[in-house]
């Protein structure tokens, strides 16, 4: 898989790690599925929650790894040319 590939598969997942975790918020704030099913309520919320950062996290870290990897070779090729001390 190309780079560019993998950025936007990258940045899918934190869209569909985010909205997932909406979706789990929303279920508490919109809805009485907590007080309504107890244990099993709250589970499936934190479970929606948890699953969407969970999706959402290794991407960001890639994508900041990513990021810093441009900034040096940025940096690098502008001293180089002499425009960095």
């Amino acid at each position: 898989m190309k780079e560019q590939q993998l950025t936007r598969f990258m940045y899918g997942l934190i869209i569909m790690g985010l909205s997932i975790a909406a979706i789990g918020v929303g279920l508490v704030i919109f809805t009485d599925i907590v007080t309504g099913h107890g244990v099993q309520g709250i589970a499936l919320v934190a479970g929606l929650i948890a699953g969407g950062l969970f999706l959402s996290i290794p991407a960001k870290i890639y994508l900041t790894l990513q990021l810093m990897k441009r900034n040096d070779q940025k940096v690098k090729a502008m001293r180089e040319r002499g425009e960095l001390r």
